[in-house]
């Protein structure tokens, strides 16, 4: 086949493929805390592990979320080995530097929901700003709907979930420093 037959052909496959949906915000859903702790007990014993917490907007109370647990992985070595493995064997796929995640499977029951594990170190400045962003958000009305605000009106905008977290970060860095 011709270079041009095959660009004719990827262009009518690429026309009738799914598109990605758009990224939505989902109402808030008390069982989230729960996907959190069953989570954590299913990620136990990751090699290097000092501890697991729930982070992001689906650790806020009535806070409108992507529909994902967001889990912050405190360990000795993102990068170590054993802690892949341990990962890969629980069915998790790398996403990005030191981000992990799971799509829900029908055989996942009691754990239905995705899962994105970020793996910190200690001292990493970042993991010591999902904490403050979740707690502030908890604490502060205000602060948590001008998040959901800035959320919803880019939600709908985006396809890609790297990007509109991308996206986000200015209002998140403002939120952290007021």
């Amino acid at each position: 086949m011709s270079e041009e037959g095959l660009d004719l052909d990827l262009q009518r496959a690429s026309a009738t493929w799914p598109r990605p949906r758009r990224v939505a915000l989902a109402a808030p859903d008390p069982s989230w805390p729960d996907e959190a702790r069953r989570w954590t007990a299913r990620l136990a014993g990751l090699p290097g592990l000092r501890g697991i917490e729930h982070v992001g907007a689906t650790a806020v109370p009535d806070l409108p979320a992507v529909a994902q647990v967001d889990l912050l992985a405190v360990v000795d070595d993102p990068d170590d080995e054993a802690l892949r493995t341990a990962l890969e064997a629980r069915e998790f796929d790398e996403r990005g530097v030191g981000v992990w995640s799971r799509s829900a499977r029908p055989d996942d029951v009691p754990c239905p929901t995705a899962v994105e594990v970020a793996l910190l170190r200690p001292d990493d400045a970042a993991a010591e700003d999902r904490r403050r962003l979740r707690d502030l958000l908890r604490a502060d009305p205000a602060a948590a709907r001008r998040y959901t605000d800035v959320r919803r009106g880019l939600a709908g905008d985006y396809r890609d979930l790297a990007a509109y977290r991308a996206a986000k970060g200015p209002v998140i860095a403002a939120l952290l420093r007021s």
